[in-house]
């Protein structure tokens, strides 16, 4: 069992600097600009379907997709926008947008400065919580989970929050 959680820990480990990577990248070569959608990968009619399909994508127009999550679709845009040199660029982008809804026509993307193609929605910001969610994780594990798993007792502190309730039950 330990084994387990050692290697979701390192799974961790190389996603926090992997996000963290990242964040450093996108702060360093990218710039923001405003998109406009050019063509959108969701057309109405499967707008429609979903709507009939709230939860499940199997069974719908377009499948089951692993890039779909909880209410939520896989779209993948053609979006047009204007670089900080003043160049148009049109590229192609992948984002996620609320099942059944309308998607918006204009939205932030970041794009590289040395080849404006690529693109993403996902900024900085982004990158450093999921980071810091995973670091939180981290502490997580290493501060309240291995002493439990070594020993196969829960920790004193969380031993004692819950003796009262024992006791209660006891009697």
């Amino acid at each position: 069992m330990i084994d387990i959680v050692m290697v979701w820990a390192g799974g961790l480990v190389l996603g926090m600097f992997w996000c963290l990577y990242r964040y450093v990248t996108l702060m360093t070569g990218w710039h923001v600009a405003v998109a406009t959608v050019w063509k959108s990968g969701y057309s109405d009619l499967e707008r429609l379907d979903d709507f009939a399909h709230p939860i499940s994508s199997f069974g719908t127009l377009r499948g089951w997709n692993i890039r779909d999550d909880d209410g939520m679709r896989w779209t993948e845009d053609e979006v047009a926008f204007t670089t900080a040199e003043g160049q148009r660029v049109r590229a192609m982008v992948g984002r996620q947008v609320k099942r059944s809804w309308k998607p918006e026509r204009v939205f932030r993307v970041w794009y590289n400065r040395e080849n404006p193609q690529a693109v993403t929605v996902h900024g900085p910001g982004h990158w450093l919580f999921t980071a810091l969610f995973q670091f939180a994780l981290l502490i997580f594990i290493f501060a309240w989970g291995i002493e439990w798993l070594l020993t196969g007792h829960p920790p004193q502190w969380l031993d004692a929050l819950f003796a009262a309730e024992r006791a209660a039950q006891a009697s």
